[in-house]
């Protein structure tokens, strides 16, 4: 059965806040506009770590510069259905791969998310 799971980051504290305590005990209160949900991809890094949308994966690459480490953010992808990973240089979403593929064939971490850089 697939985990459905969500985070949530409050534009006005920023920082993560606990959804399950927020909605049934009025532990923080704020507007929808002011959190931002991600969801679980259902998908772990080498390490074991959930990837929830909004991550920033990590992989060694070599480029003309010499070995480097790469930064690309976990997406939803409309158009396809599916978690995409941004591999574009500007990281705009033009070039990217299915998270699913990119998973199996290289050793990906969660190093970060666009949130807290």
């Amino acid at each position: 059965m697939r985990t459905i799971k969500f985070r949530v980051w409050s534009r006005l504290r920023s920082n993560w806040v606990n959804p399950v305590l927020d909605i049934t005990n009025n532990f923080y209160h704020e507007d929808n506009e002011n959190r931002v949900f991600e969801q679980f991809t259902g998908l772990q890094d080498k390490n074991g770590v959930d990837i929830y949308e909004g991550d920033i994966l990590s992989d060694v690459v070599e480029s003309d510069e010499g070995t480097i480490l790469s930064k690309e953010k976990v997406f939803w992808n409309n158009k396809r259905g599916a978690w995409y990973l941004d591999e574009s240089f500007k990281q705009d979403e033009h070039y990217s791969t299915e998270l699913g593929y990119v998973l199996q064939n290289f050793d990906y971490e969660v190093i970060g998310n666009i949130h807290e850089k």
